[in-house]
């Protein structure tokens, strides 16, 4: 899958291709978000969630030049 399909796939549809594909790359716990870095075929995803919720705030798709030094 390229990058530029994920995106237009459905809050829903992205998640069960990260469930299906992803690979848990790093797990950070910044302030009350959790951001959890996920690999996609030949790109990165990002998750992001306040610790207490359940649900995704953000879905954030990138390639490798562009990730935070965080996750490099």
């Amino acid at each position: 899958m390229l990058i530029s399909e994920f995106l237009i796939l459905s809050y829903t549809e992205k998640l069960k291709v990260i469930n299906q594909t992803g690979k848990l790359e790093r797990t950070l716990v910044v302030n009350q978000y959790q951001l959890s870095l996920y690999k996609v075929t030949d790109f990165y995803v990002e998750l992001k969630r306040e610790v207490h919720e359940f649900t995704f705030e953000t879905v954030l798709a990138m390639n490798y030049e562009d990730l935070p030094l965080a996750y490099k």
